[in-house]
């Protein structure tokens, strides 16, 4: 006679071998609240290491795996290369990606918030990043060394693609010191040689750029009507300002607005406006105003001014006045000149989200004079050099490639079941 011995798998105890996704959230969570509380108590984040020392740093951490993953027997090394772990340690990594994405990375320097406290306001140099970042690379390395003892055909993918995004970590963390991010200030016929850094240190770059032309598309004048006691437009909810079209008319707010006449260059003249093409210009509509409750109509020239050109609004009553919003820059670009001589230059095109690389630079579009608006002969552009930026797309590719084979060796065993 035989009995059946049923065994119940009772789970197992916080913080008892083998460790699971309980331990390995609460270790990420540990991680990163550690970071926060690091950058409170220091005031300030990371100054990563630059070349070469980052690069040395990087061949010990590869020392260390490969040392500690055959000389090292310890339960936790288990749990290191476990896929609890690595979906811990991603999550807490992607998080802190989160808030570089949805959070302004411009710190407030003169009153800094809960956010700027935290290092959420830079996250990169975070001590919370680097925090989370180490745990991501030290389960990575486990875990690639893990497979690489037994390795195979079957994990090549997996070999590539926690290797790609081990190589990404690294490259974007630590080579992030080796990354310049300046900015020029452009003027025209003042050629310049000099860039600036986020703490205003200049550095000569040892070319010139000088600006050719600087010019901004608008979007179409846009009427509102504003409170006088506090000049705040006066919107409902779901309410738009009036576009001006020479000709048209909208409803706004309980008035009806006719453009009789728009000028996009206008200079004053007398009580009115005339069109010009003379340095300064403003722009400038003859509007007539109907109050749809009472009829009763105004009419007048309203105009968003220039710096040389003060602004014009047409008033309804002693609370009310219709008024053209400040202009709205749909694009703006610039036309440079990039020179080592006289003899030896090279002329450009950039725009907001088109930049230009030349020589190892990327050069961005950022700004301008927005003082004077449509008339700036000033454009702020950004370069930046990224020597770490070709390790990065290495990473990437290997990522794809070991995603490509992924797909490429389910498609083969979907063929073979067929068969």
């Amino acid at each position: 006679m035989s009995k059946d011995i049923r065994v119940q798998n009772k789970k197992n105890k916080l913080w008892q071998f083998p460790w699971g996704f309980g331990e390995s959230f609460l270790i990420a969570l540990i991680m990163m609240l550690s970071g926060f509380t690091l950058q409170i108590i220091i005031g300030r984040g990371v100054s990563m290491p630059g070349w070469p020392l980052n690069i040395g740093i990087i061949i010990i951490f590869i020392l260390y795996f490969v040392l500690v993953h055959f000389l090292v027997k310890h339960p936790i090394l288990k749990w290191l290369s476990s896929t609890y772990a690595v979906v811990a340690s991603i999550s807490a990594f992607t998080i802190m990606v989160l808030f570089l994405g949805f959070i302004s990375q411009v710190p407030d320097m003169e009153d800094p918030g809960l956010i700027d406290h935290l290092g959420l306001s830079n996250v990169t140099t975070s001590w919370a990043y680097l925090m989370c970042a180490l745990y991501l690379l030290a389960i990575l390395g486990f875990t690639i060394m893990r497979r690489m003892n037994s390795f195979s055909l079957k994990n090549i993918a997996f070999i590539l693609n926690h290797s790609g995004l081990w190589i990404v970590v690294v490259a974007a963390s630590l080579g992030s010191a080796d990354m310049w991010k300046l900015h020029m200030k452009l003027e025209s016929n003042h050629p310049t040689t000099k860039a600036y850094d986020s703490h205003g240190d200049g550095y000569e770059m040892g070319f010139g750029m000088l600006l050719l032309d600087f010019q901004i598309d608008e979007y179409p004048a846009e009427l509102g009507i504003i409170n006088n006691s506090d000049n705040i437009l006066q919107l409902e909810k779901g309410g738009k300002l009036a576009t001006v079209e020479e000709g048209g008319s909208e409803k706004i707010e309980g008035y009806t607005l006719t453009f009789e006449r728009y000028l996009p260059y206008a200079r004053k003249s007398g009580d009115g406006y005339d069109t010009t093409s003379h340095f300064g210009s403003a722009r400038a509509v003859y509007v007539k105003a109907k109050d749809n409750i009472t009829d009763e109509e105004f009419e007048g020239w309203v105009s968003d001014g220039s710096f040389g050109i003060p602004a014009s609004f047409l008033g309804l009553n002693n609370n009310l006045s219709v008024v053209m919003t400040y202009m709205s820059p749909k694009k703006y670009s610039s036309d440079i000149r990039m020179y080592q001589s006289m003899d030896e230059y090279k002329d450009f095109h950039i725009e907001v989200n088109k930049p230009e690389s030349i020589d190892g630079w990327k050069i961005y579009q950022t700004g301008y004079d927005e003082k004077m608006g449509r008339w700036s002969q000033t454009s702020i552009i950004e370069l930046v050099k990224d020597p770490w930026l070709p390790v990065v797309y290495v990473g990437i590719f290997m990522i794809l490639i070991g995603t490509l084979y992924l797909l490429w060796m389910g498609k083969g065993r979907t063929k073979t079941k067929k068969a």
